[in-house]
């Protein structure tokens, strides 16, 4: 019996984190794999979950749209975030994650044969949903500092093109993405009636001075662009499963049958744990992100001692990216490294086909001591293998 998904790859990181089980015992395993954050929701907002845990309305399903406190209370985080005007009650809706949201976006715009426009090195679990429903993915290779080119994307827009998608700060490469590019593919959305799809899951990751532009904080361009946006990373509830979506109104009213089909509504524990990071928990964010920057700075110190890398440095996200010199089958090299080190990071080549010849590190989950047992082993695996 034949089934329509056996063209599409399976998940990645389940595959390899398979593989590292067997070879390696799980108190020398150092996961440098999955994109973790290294922190818990805040204490003070898991007591006020506790507290509301009590009522029956938190055992039952909210509005598919997401609780109306949670949507008020996020739309004015959105706005003093990212500078987007958006109303709660026609614009906005909570989901399931961030994947769960974009699955739904290719349901509800996708028809077979239509196609998506993104720069590769690519977000592989997007590439997943679009081919879930009969859509194709055109890759647009990024410049060497991972910035995607407007002039290429211009060129691979044809009459089957429905979409373009971003995502910015990007994982797997950490570029935060610039202002004067973004807007410049987004006018090409404009003009060729497209809509732009930006996945800001890492809004809140971006360092060293950069800053995050969301591309429906311009008002002439709100009708064409949905964000995607997430609790996962920032929050620390990643197993919480849930984010959200913005986008037009005609759009989310096409958006709420695959919402309702799907999952009905967003976990209610989920969405009532987000509600009290919004009331009570940012300031614990904030000193969590500086956490995150203070990783970064030493591991891209760290970095340095390994001759074999050609190293980008980009601006956002937990993520680094590096080029391996003479690198041509990541995963092998990923699997090798595995063996000889315990140590588990991603291979390029499962974010598409620019990515070959890299390797991803996520850092997000490591204590500053686990990332320079991280860099100890690496360092000592590149000089014996060079």
């Amino acid at each position: 019996m034949r089934f329509r998904t056996e063209k599409i790859m399976p998940p990645p990181i389940v595959k390899l984190i398979e593989e590292a089980r067997r070879f390696i015992g799980a108190s020398e395993f150092l996961n440098l794999g999955q994109g973790l954050p290294g922190h818990i929701p805040p204490t003070i907002s898991l007591q006020g979950l506790q507290e509301r845990l009590t009522h029956p309305s938190a055992h039952l399903y909210t509005p598919d749209k997401g609780l109306l406190e949670l949507r008020e209370e996020l739309a004015l985080y959105i706005r003093q975030q990212l500078n987007n005007y958006v109303n709660p009650e026609t614009e906005l809706m909570i989901t399931a994650g961030g994947n769960n949201a974009f699955a739904g976006i290719a349901l509800t715009l996708f028809e077979p044969g239509q196609t998506v426009i993104m720069p590769s090195p690519f977000y592989f679990n997007s590439v997943m949903a679009i081919r879930l429903v009969g859509g194709n993915v055109k890759m647009i290779p990024v410049d060497e500092t991972f910035q995607p080119d407007p002039d290429l994307i211009e060129a691979a827009i044809d009459d089957r093109t429905r979409a373009i998608f971003l995502v910015s700060p990007n994982n797997p490469t950490g570029a935060v993405y610039e202002k004067e590019r973004v807007d410049k593919i987004l006018d090409l959305c404009l003009e060729n009636e497209l809509y732009l799809i930006s996945d800001e899951t890492y809004a809140r990751m971006a360092f060293e001075g950069s800053m995050h532009y969301s591309p429906r904080s311009r008002r002439d361009a709100q009708n064409h662009v949905i964000t995607i946006g997430s609790f996962s990373k920032d929050f620390g509830m990643s197993g919480w499963r849930i984010g959200y979506i913005t986008g037009p109104e005609d759009f989310m009213e096409e958006y709420l049958k695959v919402q309702d089909t799907m999952t009905i509504c967003a976990p209610t524990p989920s969405q009532l744990l987000a509600l009290e990071i919004l009331k009570t928990g940012l300031d614990v964010i904030d000193s969590e992100m500086e956490g995150v920057a203070n990783l970064r700075e030493l591991a891209y110190l760290r970095a340095k001692e390994i001759d074999q890398w050609d190293l980008t440095r980009t601006k956002g996200t937990f993520y680094l990216f590096p080029k391996v010199r003479g690198c041509k089958d990541s995963r092998k090299l990923v699997l090798d490294i595995l063996r000889g080190t315990k140590t588990l990071v991603l291979p390029g080549s499962v974010f598409g086909e620019a990515g070959e010849g890299h390797i991803r590190l996520s850092i997000g989950p490591l204590t500053p001591e686990a990332v320079d047992e991280a860099f100890d082993r690496l360092t000592k695996y590149f000089a014996t293998n060079s």
